[in-house]
Protein backbone atom coordinates (compact mmCIF):
# COMPACT_ATOMS: atom_id res chain seq x y z
CA UNK A 1 0.00 0.00 0.00
CA UNK A 2 1.23 3.47 -0.68
CA UNK A 3 1.08 6.47 1.67
CA UNK A 4 -2.34 7.53 0.45
CA UNK A 5 -3.70 4.10 1.36
CA UNK A 6 -1.97 4.24 4.76
CA UNK A 7 -3.71 7.56 5.36
CA UNK A 8 -7.02 5.93 4.45
CA UNK A 9 -6.35 3.09 6.92
CA UNK A 10 -5.56 5.68 9.61
CA UNK A 11 -8.83 7.47 8.93
CA UNK A 12 -10.86 4.25 8.95
CA UNK A 13 -9.15 3.11 12.15
CA UNK A 14 -10.15 6.19 14.11
CA UNK A 15 -13.66 6.07 12.67
CA UNK A 16 -13.92 2.41 13.77
CA UNK A 17 -13.00 2.86 17.42
CA UNK A 18 -15.80 1.39 19.52
CA UNK A 19 -17.69 0.02 16.50
CA UNK A 20 -17.35 -3.75 16.17
CA UNK A 21 -18.58 -3.95 12.57
CA UNK A 22 -16.23 -1.24 11.33
CA UNK A 23 -13.28 -2.79 13.16
CA UNK A 24 -14.10 -6.20 11.65
CA UNK A 25 -14.25 -4.73 8.13
CA UNK A 26 -10.97 -2.89 8.53
CA UNK A 27 -9.31 -5.90 10.13
CA UNK A 28 -10.39 -8.12 7.24
CA UNK A 29 -8.83 -5.70 4.75
CA UNK A 30 -5.63 -5.54 6.78
CA UNK A 31 -5.45 -9.34 7.08
CA UNK A 32 -5.77 -9.66 3.30
CA UNK A 33 -2.71 -7.50 2.57
CA UNK A 34 0.32 -9.51 1.50
CA UNK A 35 3.59 -8.12 2.85
CA UNK A 36 2.11 -5.14 4.71
CA UNK A 37 4.26 -2.19 5.67
CA UNK A 38 5.26 -1.94 9.32
CA UNK A 39 2.69 0.79 9.82
CA UNK A 40 -0.13 -1.30 8.36
CA UNK A 41 0.98 -4.22 10.53
CA UNK A 42 0.72 -1.93 13.56
CA UNK A 43 -2.80 -0.90 12.56
CA UNK A 44 -3.67 -4.58 12.24
CA UNK A 45 -2.25 -5.13 15.73
CA UNK A 46 -4.35 -2.30 17.12
CA UNK A 47 -7.50 -3.65 15.44
CA UNK A 48 -6.82 -7.16 16.75
CA UNK A 49 -6.58 -5.69 20.23
CA UNK A 50 -9.78 -3.67 19.84
CA UNK A 51 -11.69 -6.80 18.86
CA UNK A 52 -10.99 -8.23 22.32
CA UNK A 53 -13.40 -5.76 23.89
CA UNK A 54 -16.32 -7.34 22.06
CA UNK A 55 -15.76 -10.90 23.29
CA UNK A 56 -17.33 -12.16 26.50
CA UNK A 57 -14.84 -15.04 26.72
CA UNK A 58 -11.71 -14.09 28.73
CA UNK A 59 -9.59 -16.68 26.92
CA UNK A 60 -10.50 -15.23 23.55
CA UNK A 61 -9.81 -11.73 24.87
CA UNK A 62 -6.36 -12.79 26.04
CA UNK A 63 -5.60 -14.59 22.77
CA UNK A 64 -6.67 -11.51 20.79
CA UNK A 65 -4.47 -9.19 22.85
CA UNK A 66 -1.53 -11.61 22.68
CA UNK A 67 -1.85 -11.79 18.89
CA UNK A 68 -1.97 -8.01 18.82
CA UNK A 69 1.30 -7.68 20.69
CA UNK A 70 2.98 -10.24 18.43
CA UNK A 71 2.13 -8.02 15.45
CA UNK A 72 3.30 -4.89 17.28
CA UNK A 73 6.61 -6.62 18.02
CA UNK A 74 7.13 -7.34 14.30
CA UNK A 75 6.15 -3.82 13.28
CA UNK A 76 8.51 -2.17 15.74
CA UNK A 77 11.33 -4.57 14.95
CA UNK A 78 11.06 -3.45 11.31
CA UNK A 79 10.58 0.27 12.00
CA UNK A 80 11.53 1.15 15.57
CA UNK A 81 11.68 4.91 14.94
CA UNK A 82 8.14 5.26 13.57
CA UNK A 83 6.24 7.52 15.98
CA UNK A 84 2.85 6.39 14.71
CA UNK A 85 3.62 2.72 15.37
CA UNK A 86 4.90 3.62 18.84
CA UNK A 87 1.77 5.66 19.49
CA UNK A 88 -0.52 2.81 18.45
CA UNK A 89 1.23 0.36 20.77
CA UNK A 90 1.33 2.96 23.56
CA UNK A 91 -2.42 3.53 23.26
CA UNK A 92 -3.16 -0.21 23.34
CA UNK A 93 -0.86 -0.73 26.34
CA UNK A 94 -2.54 2.21 28.06
CA UNK A 95 -5.94 0.52 27.71
CA UNK A 96 -4.96 -3.09 28.48
CA UNK A 97 -5.36 -4.02 32.17
CA UNK A 98 -2.03 -4.15 34.01
CA UNK A 99 -2.67 -7.66 35.34
CA UNK A 100 -2.32 -9.02 31.79
CA UNK A 101 1.32 -7.91 31.86
CA UNK A 102 1.17 -6.68 28.28
CA UNK A 103 2.76 -3.34 29.06
CA UNK A 104 6.42 -4.39 29.17
CA UNK A 105 7.36 -1.90 26.47
CA UNK A 106 5.33 0.95 27.88
CA UNK A 107 8.31 3.02 29.03
CA UNK A 108 10.19 2.24 25.82
CA UNK A 109 7.30 3.56 23.71
CA UNK A 110 6.83 6.56 25.97
CA UNK A 111 10.53 7.45 25.68
CA UNK A 112 10.51 6.95 21.90
CA UNK A 113 7.47 9.21 21.54
CA UNK A 114 9.02 11.92 23.71
CA UNK A 115 12.30 11.71 21.81
CA UNK A 116 10.48 12.02 18.50
CA UNK A 117 8.60 15.06 19.78
CA UNK A 118 11.84 16.68 20.95
CA UNK A 119 13.63 16.07 17.66
CA UNK A 120 11.01 16.71 15.03
CA UNK A 121 7.86 17.85 16.78
CA UNK A 122 6.18 15.48 14.32
CA UNK A 123 7.07 17.89 11.49
CA UNK A 124 8.72 15.15 9.45
CA UNK A 125 6.07 12.55 10.20
CA UNK A 126 3.84 11.27 7.45
CA UNK A 127 0.61 12.54 8.94
CA UNK A 128 -1.21 15.82 9.16
CA UNK A 129 -1.19 18.45 11.89
CA UNK A 130 -4.65 17.44 13.12
CA UNK A 131 -3.49 13.87 13.73
CA UNK A 132 -0.29 15.09 15.41
CA UNK A 133 -2.41 17.25 17.73
CA UNK A 134 -4.60 14.23 18.47
CA UNK A 135 -1.51 12.22 19.47
CA UNK A 136 -0.22 15.02 21.69
CA UNK A 137 -3.64 15.43 23.33
CA UNK A 138 -3.92 11.69 23.91
CA UNK A 139 -0.48 11.54 25.49
CA UNK A 140 -1.30 14.47 27.78
CA UNK A 141 -4.65 12.97 28.80
CA UNK A 142 -3.19 9.50 29.39
CA UNK A 143 -1.87 10.42 32.83
CA UNK A 144 1.29 8.44 32.03
CA UNK A 145 3.68 11.39 31.92
CA UNK A 146 5.38 13.45 34.59
CA UNK A 147 4.94 17.23 34.58
CA UNK A 148 8.45 17.83 33.20
CA UNK A 149 7.80 15.34 30.39
CA UNK A 150 4.56 17.11 29.50
CA UNK A 151 6.51 20.33 28.86
CA UNK A 152 7.93 18.67 25.73
CA UNK A 153 4.39 18.08 24.49
CA UNK A 154 3.70 21.81 24.38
Amino acid sequence: MNNLEEKEVRKKYFEAIGNERKIERLLKKLRDIENPSSLLLAYRAACESMMAQFSWNPYIKLAQVTKSFDFFEKAIKNDSQNAEIRFLRFSVQHNVPDFLRKNREFEEDKDALLENLKQTNFAQADFDTEFAQFIIGYLKDSGRFEVKELEVLG
